[in-house]
């Protein structure tokens, strides 16, 4: 039987002071449990690219549509082989292939794969004003060397809510 600790869950939109605080409080988790620095800066990263996401996403969208009754959440938990990250936040409905495709050919790569396509979006990005969720998802990929799940629930005929979750494991 899998068994699951929350070591933090927050429901709440997010900027960067939150990030500063939710990081901040994953640290003090960190000492207290004799985490290596390794396996810690791999959850940081994660966690770091899944809030950017999360807040990027909900920033460009806020405008258009009413979304103070859908709130996104972020969590970590602790499992017997790492830890389980998973970010929510309404997305447009519009938007879902998008999502679904480019996690999808994440998935299908090796780590050295993920590598090259990584240097390639980083090159592209260069060059572009629009910032984008791709590097922040294969950066996810990369660095816990998982696969990321995802899932989508409907809100109304506008919005779904978009669960992105990945484990990181210590090696």
């Amino acid at each position: 039987m899998k068994t699951e600790t929350i070591i933090i869950q927050h429901k709440a939109f997010f900027d960067y002071c939150l990030l500063n605080k939710l990081l901040i409080e994953f640290s003090l988790f960190v000492k207290e449990n004799n985490i290596g620095n390794y396996f810690y800066k791999k959850i940081q990263i994660v966690m770091i690219e899944m809030l950017e996401n999360n807040y990027q996403y909900i920033q460009s969208i806020r405008e258009k549509y009413e979304l103070d009754h859908i709130i996104p959440e972020f969590k970590i938990l602790k499992l017997e082989s790492g830890f389980k990250i998973c970010a929510s936040n309404p997305v447009l409905i519009e938007d879902t292939e998008n999502i679904k495709s480019k996690i999808d050919k994440i998935n299908n790569l090796s780590l050295d794969q993920l590598k090259e396509l990584y240097k390639e979006v980083l090159k592209e990005e260069m060059f572009s004003e629009k910032n984008t969720s791709g590097t922040g998802l294969i950066r996810i990929a990369k660095v816990a060397k998982n696969k990321i799940r995802y899932s989508f629930q409907k809100i109304d005929n506008k919005l779904l809510y978009y669960t992105l979750e990945i484990m990181v494991n210590p090696k």
